[in-house]
């Protein structure tokens, strides 16, 4: 074998070794690579979704989101946008449960 193909061998051996691994890697012990990345882009909907909301100040909301259950911190203006982001990200795909953990500051 040349140098290039023994290169070449070695780095295909190593890409299959790290991808044949991902699948049973776990973070901190709870979450697959899998579960992390769903949960990055359900968080990213959610953030979105309450950015955009006229009623909903999103950018005081901070959003965890842990094998789809997602937290919401924060402040948030009146009872009634508190009610209407729980149930606007109770909505979105790839959710499937709510914990409300904001607090109601009316101004």
């Amino acid at each position: 074998m040349t140098l290039p193909n023994m290169q070449r061998c070695l780095v295909t051996i190593i890409l299959v070794l790290l991808f044949s691994g991902c699948q049973s890697y776990r973070e901190g012990g709870s979450r697959t690579v899998g579960e992390f990345t769903d949960d990055i882009a359900v968080q990213t909907k959610v953030k979105t979704a309450l950015i955009r909301d006229e009623d909903i100040n999103g950018l005081r909301i901070n959003v965890e989101v842990t094998r789809g259950v997602v937290t919401l911190y924060g402040r948030i203006p009146s009872k009634y946008a508190r009610d209407k982001a729980v149930g606007l990200v109770r909505d979105i795909r790839g959710v499937k449960a709510v914990e409300d953990r904001l607090i109601v500051a009316e101004q």
